[in-house]
């Protein structure tokens, strides 16, 4: 589960955002409102953002105020900045500070769901913009949520449906053709996806061997981890180490500063 923190005081803006996160990714938790950056501040403290979409109209402070403090006590939150009209010293800033995006109201609905897409997969979750079956109605269903947590807290031990269903208390096929009508896969893809994009943050950032990453994802056989991950990404894990290997960088404050 990806949680995103918005923070601005435009009720309008704050509904389109909703409404869009509501119907395209139904994998992200939305948190509390923030209207100002201490209301940011407050509410980062107990829930743990992961991504903020940022207003720059903050009324009567800094907006880069605001995103320079969460990111001392999150170093490795993803943002995305919006602003009222364009404006390239603001632009600067907001990648100076490792922004995922730079956009401008009125908000190009393509524009934002390929941001909010970007900055999910930088953290290494599954955005399901792409994958969301057409006839899903847009929802945050109480039923789907826990799922989804739950795949993401115990992706590392062997799951199956039977054991979904058993922490759900619920039908196995019911679970199955829910999952497949609200995330537009089946439970065992999303597993797999999951698995792959935590086994590609080892694969670029570690010494493990390959035997290691594919036990510490969840996968006993090594072969069969590697034809997943093929499967997935259309390249051996062999390959996407020593293509991409060293490439994540956390946010550093005192780079941005």
């Amino acid at each position: 589960m990806c949680n995103i923190l918005m923070i601005t005081p435009d009720a309008e803006l704050k509904k389109t955002l909703t409404n869009l996160l509501n119907k395209y990714f139904v994998n992200v938790f939305i948190l509390p409102h923030a209207k100002t950056g201490p209301e940011a501040m407050a509410i980062a403290k107990s829930h743990q953002p992961e991504i903020i979409i940022l207003d720059l109209t903050l009324k009567n402070e800094n907006a880069y105020s605001c995103q320079r403090d969460l990111l001392a006590s999150h170093p490795n939150l993803r943002s995305i900045v919006i602003d009222k009209e364009e404006n390239c010293k603001n632009a600067q800033t907001a990648i100076r500070f490792g922004a995922i995006d730079y956009l401008v109201q009125p908000l190009i609905e393509s524009e934002t769901l390929n941001s909010i897409h970007r900055a999910i997969i930088s953290l290494n979750q599954v955005s399901l913009l792409n994958h969301r079956s057409e006839t899903a109605l847009p929802t945050q269903n109480e039923t789907i949520l826990p799922m989804i947590q739950y795949i993401h807290d115990n992706y590392r031990e062997e799951l199956s449906l039977d054991s979904l269903a058993d922490f759900m208390h619920l039908n196995k096929n019911y679970i199955c053709q829910l999952f497949k009508k609200e995330v537009g896969m089946t439970y065992i893809s999303y597993l797999n996806q999951y698995r792959v994009e935590q086994s590609k943050l080892l694969l670029r950032n570690s010494d493990k061997q390959l035997a290691e990453i594919s036990e510490t994802v969840g996968y006993t056989d090594p072969t069969y981890f590697s034809r997943i991950f093929k499967k997935i990404t259309a390249i051996s894990p062999k390959q996407y180490r020593q293509t991409y290997k060293g490439d994540f960088i956390p946010a550093d404050l005192q780079q941005l500063l």
